[in-house]
């Protein structure tokens, strides 16, 4: 499932203006080092140091920018220099509707920003690479419900230099602009923003070796809408021979039919048929006119809703669910992958909901009912789960994809700020292992950070931080194979096709540690448990819950809605 831009935009606006200091401002540009010069096929590029010493490139074109004639275009390679980029700062956002997490970070929320102008890349390499090596190279799509966020997001230097691997940070076509399936646009093309990703894959191929890497060791690696975006990368004939491994951090599986996109039209999607009659005030426009739309036009027809993301458009995709298309592409092809979630994934979306919080003191985020908030989290979670991870690794085994890893991200040690014990309400939620996966704690909820990541949890964060970003990059230097090695990664075994499955569960030491763990539960016994649970035997609940998981995941199982609600009125 694509990510919710809000992982505590939820929990803040309250506590951050109680507890915080002010934003930092963005950071300044580098300083331009003639050590980081380097030849690249469209013309020399000089770089600088990031913080650790880390080489840093940032802001690198790897397409031409899709705007004017080239909106809702296939993407195109960027033309060449004849004068040295200085890569020194981060590139503008593509466009965008900023939300609450941009608000803890100074930044007015709900407002348009950005330029069609964004198809560009950050490169992080270690400290003392150089052309002449040959280093994995690790490609990262950012998440954000495919409509929200930036390569400015994350600093890759940690992870490059303590992993001893090329980190390549790409921005891609969001929103409306990135998958919108209106049938009067050439090429059958619905799905812009993995074009836009397959030319960044292009670019890195042709280029990353003179920045130390080794093209024929790219591993894909995303979470959230970008998790869904790298599997999408798996079923497209147009990445193959692009990259060698994946890593998708809590994705799902999870496509469009072509008719949803296009025609689609509820409280949360807006098909691009009656998105473009509101942004053209027309009720046939041809691709002209289309082009031809202010992006302030554009962005206001979806304010009731947002666009599809990974449609099956039948070009770029096959019309098929798609982890269907992923089995069948990848059958036979020997593909390593890691796919896993997180514990308490749904906390994010409960968080802030009305109806399951309240404001302890008119100003600290508590539940209502810690046993009804646990068990809808738990369910939702388990639900995830079972669709993203635990029946989705078993469908690739017994294709015969190649190995597969899974993982649980459990850590939950949160401080408490005042009456909010953020290791409850929060726990090990949506997109908390990111700042794990980069080493880096700081910049990545604004003014929550030092409430959530402390001195008192130091330790064990940083621990547990060494040890996933150990597993990660090793996966990329040397394959699944590597991943049995123990050590700071413990030994971690592929799943078998028609076997129990193990799991790698990532904790800190307090918590027992990073270890191996037998899966639990499935959809069926879900289902069975969430029919009987007396947690949720008042008030409706038990239907409440049933609603929110059809709306959540009903296109990802037909059927589920039947399953889950046959005793409910209505």
């Amino acid at each position: 499932m694509a990510s919710r831009p809000s992982l505590v935009s939820l929990l803040l606006l309250c506590l951050a203006a109680a507890c915080a200091k002010p934003p930092q401002p963005h950071a300044a540009p580098l300083a331009a080092q003639p050590a980081m010069l380097v030849q690249t096929a469209q013309g020399e590029v000089v770089g600088g140091a990031s913080a650790n010493g880390a080489r840093t490139w940032l802001g690198i074109p790897y397409a031409s920018p899709p705007d004017g004639p080239l909106r809702w275009h296939p993407t195109k390679p960027p033309s060449p220099r004849s004068e040295t980029l200085n890569a020194l700062q981060h590139a503008s956002w593509c466009p965008q509707i900023t939300n609450g997490l941009d608000s803890l970070k100074g930044i007015e929320k709900g407002v348009l920003r950005g330029e069609e102008d964004c198809l560009y890349l950050d490169i992080y390499a270690p400290s003392d690479a150089s052309g002449s090596f040959a280093l994995p190279v690790m490609v990262w799509i950012h998440g954000g419900s495919n409509v929200w966020g930036r390569a400015e997001q994350y600093d890759g230097s940690k992870l490059a230099e303590a992993g001893n691997v090329i980190v390549v940070v790409v921005q891609y076509r969001l929103g409306p602009l990135g998958w919108f399936a209106h049938p009067a646009l050439e090429d059958g093309v619905a799905n812009f923003a993995l074009l836009d990703l397959v030319q960044a894959l292009r670019w890195t191929r042709n280029n990353i070796a003179a920045f130390g890497g080794d093209p024929d060791a790219v591993t894909l690696f995303g979470e959230s809408a970008g998790a869904n975006n790298v599997l999408a990368l798996l079923a497209m004939p147009q990445a193959d021979g692009l990259y060698r491994a994946a890593i998708a951090q809590s994705g799902l599986p999870a496509s469009f039919p072509l008719e949803i996109a296009r025609d689609g039209r509820t409280s949360q999607i807006v098909g691009a048929i009656p998105a473009a009659q509101a942004f053209t005030d027309s009720i046939s426009p041809d691709a002209s006119a289309l082009r031809d739309a202010s992006l302030e036009a554009i962005f206001g027809a979806y304010r009731d809703g947002r666009t599809p993301g990974v449609i099956r458009d039948g070009t770029t995709l096959s019309d098929r669910p798609l982890a269907e298309a992923i089995a069948a592409h990848q059958a036979g092809r020997n593909l390593p992958l890691i796919i896993g979630s997180n514990r308490d994934e749904a906390k994010y979306l409960l968080a802030f909901d009305p109806a399951m919080t309240r404001k302890a003191l008119f100003l600290f985020p508590v539940a209502r009912d810690a046993d009804h908030y646990n068990a809808v989290s738990s369910y939702m979670t388990g639900v995830w789960r079972a669709i993203g991870v635990s029946e989705f690794a078993q469908q690739l085994a017994e294709a015969g994809t190649g190995p597969v890893r899974t993982y649980r991200f459990d850590w939950d040690e949160g401080a408490r700020v005042g009456l909010s014990d953020l290791g409850h309400l929060i726990g090990a939620a949506h997109s908390l292992e990111i700042p794990f996966v980069f080493g880096h704690f700081e910049n990545f909820l604004g003014r929550l950070d030092k409430r959530l990541f402390t001195r008192r949890n130091a330790a064990g964060r940083m621990a547990l931080s060494e040890g996933m970003m150990t597993c990660w990059t090793r996966f990329a230097a040397d394959g699944p194979d590597a991943l049995l090695a123990g050590g700071k990664c413990p030994a971690w075994s592929a799943i078998e096709a028609g076997g129990r499955q193990h799991t790698m569960v990532f904790d800190t030491p307090r918590d027992g540690g990073s270890r191996m763990q037998a899966e639990s539960g499935n959809l069926d016994s879900l289902v069975s448990e969430l029919a009987t649970d007396p947690v949720l035997d008042k008030d409706n609940r038990r239907c409440a819950l049933a609603g929110r998981l059809t709306r959540t995941f009903g296109l990802l199982r037909p059927g589920l809605a039947q399953e889950l609600t046959a005793e409910c009125p209505g």
